[in-house]
């Protein structure tokens, strides 16, 4: 049996470190043997960038580019402005036209012209159309490379072609049919071209139907598209329908997660942008605005327990126990809000389809604001024995209010955002906060203010 072997376990940053300095050459052997993904291991470990590109000059030019993905959006922009044109240019030869994109969207726009003029006319042209669409479009994900046939070929004309062409573009599940003016007219999978006879015309064979997308779509929506049909790749067609890229499921899986970490991002009152080998001054100013505004919030519950500074002077139980309140209410519409924001980004909760999700939701915090009402009180009752049932019923029936109001906000809020156009990750979060707070002080302190003074 062979024998298999770990690289990631072969060499550490410190040890690369150490290589670079007295065997050059044992460096250069063992990143080779390495993956790419193993190999931004590495440059990850790394303490600074200065000790990053130490070892950049002893990774393979062919694998670098891949390597510099890889690595976080920071990271990787901080190590391309340290790489003269010149040296950008020899990795980007190397990737596919739409990773090449990716690279040269991180640079500055002066070492992107700088790049382009260096680079073979044919490789300039392709990549020159993939550079003006949006990052986040279908037109920023596709790569040129595909295999395209006209429709009036023989499958014995494919195959040959196929043969002779298409070693040279990674990923080729689907043969597309174009016509004469390059229209997409089809989509052939390679099993019912390897299967079918010799002299069988391509058009015969052509699956008519079939998802394609245009180049200014949406990265979510096109990544909704290839999880709901399971597909492995995807065409893409400018205004006219002529087919000028497509999308492997490589980089969807990537918009995916990226998608995934922006939600929980803004959940959590963080910049999509924020990133763990930046400075600290510039993750302190992003994460600054989000714990100012927190902070106005913040300011409007006090606002509303300085309301009842006489009532809670009187009874010292009160301070005690309404952080219980706000807080239930706080992880209640937490819950809510998850889920309602992720059903929002799978696109299987819109405006129009939310109110049996809203009634769901209302149910849910009703039952769960009865059972917790119910604990509460009983705890607040033997606690403070000096206000008994009294206190009990007070406290119950503010938890009652805040959890149902919680699970109503959790649930409208998200879903009046999508509805003005505004991303519910992104705000949601907040407005649920003082609510929740708002509705859970106003309610326990007015009650106690109505029924124990």
């Amino acid at each position: 049996m062979p024998k298999i072997e770990h690289s990631k376990a072969l060499l550490s940053s410190e040890e690369a470190l150490q290589l670079a300095k007295g065997d050059a050459q044992r460096l250069r052997d063992l990143l080779a043997g390495m993956h790419a993904t193993e190999l931004a291991d590495v440059l990850l470990g790394c303490r600074n960038d200065d000790k990053r590109l130490t070892l950049i000059p002893y990774i393979c030019d062919d694998v670098l580019g891949d390597v510099l993905l890889e690595l976080p959006e920071g990271m990787q922009e901080d190590l391309l402005a340290a790489l003269k044109p010149s040296e950008i240019e020899e990795v980007v030869e190397h990737l596919n036209s739409d990773d090449a994109t990716d690279l040269l969207q991180a640079v500055d726009k002066g070492v992107v012209d700088e790049v382009m003029e260096r680079l073979e006319p044919d490789e300039r042209r392709g990549l020159e159309p993939l550079l003006a669409y949006d990052e986040e479009s279908a037109g920023g994900l596709m790569q040129a490379e595909l295999f395209k046939v006209r429709d009036d070929w023989t499958v014995e004309k494919v195959i040959r072609v196929l043969r002779r062409f298409g070693k040279e573009i990674e990923n080729v599940n689907y043969v597309y049919v174009v016509n004469r003016e390059d229209v997409l007219v089809g989509v052939l999978s390679l099993h019912a071209l390897i299967f079918a006879e010799a002299d069988v015309i391509v058009s015969d064979l052509t699956k008519e139907h079939f998802h394609c997308v245009t180049a200014d779509q949406d990265q979510e929506e096109v990544a909704r598209i290839f999880d709901k049909y399971d597909m492995m790749a995807l065409p893409v067609i400018d205004d006219a329908g002529v087919l000028i890229g497509r999308i492997t499921a490589d980089d969807v899986i990537d918009v995916i997660q990226e998608e995934a970490t922006e939600d929980m991002y803004r959940l959590a009152g963080l910049s999509d942008e924020d990133d763990l080998a930046e400075p600290v001054g510039i993750t302190a100013r992003r994460r600054g605005v989000w714990l100012a505004v927190n902070l106005m919030t913040a300011i409007a519950a006090s606002v509303v327990i300085a309301q009842f500074e006489a009532t809670i002077a009187q009874i010292v139980a009160l301070a005690v126990l309404m952080p219980i309140v706000a807080s239930m209410g706080g992880i209640a519409g937490t819950q809510t809000l998850t889920v309602i924001v992720r059903g929002i980004a799978l696109g299987r909760i819109t405006f129009a389809n939310g109110r049996r999700t809203l009634v769901k939701e209302a149910s849910v915090g009703l039952v769960s604001g009865l059972t917790f009402a119910l604990i509460i009180g009983t705890i607040a009752s033997f606690w403070f024995p000096d206000l008994g049932i009294r206190l009990g019923w007070i406290i119950a029936a503010a938890m009652l209010i805040n959890l149902c109001a919680a699970a109503i906000a959790g649930s409208l809020i998200p879903l009046t955002l999508q509805r003005l156009n505004i991303d519910p990750a992104l705000a949601s979060g907040t407005i649920l906060t003082t609510v929740t707070d708002v509705v859970g002080f106003f309610s326990f302190l007015g009650l106690a203010t109505l029924f124990l003074i």
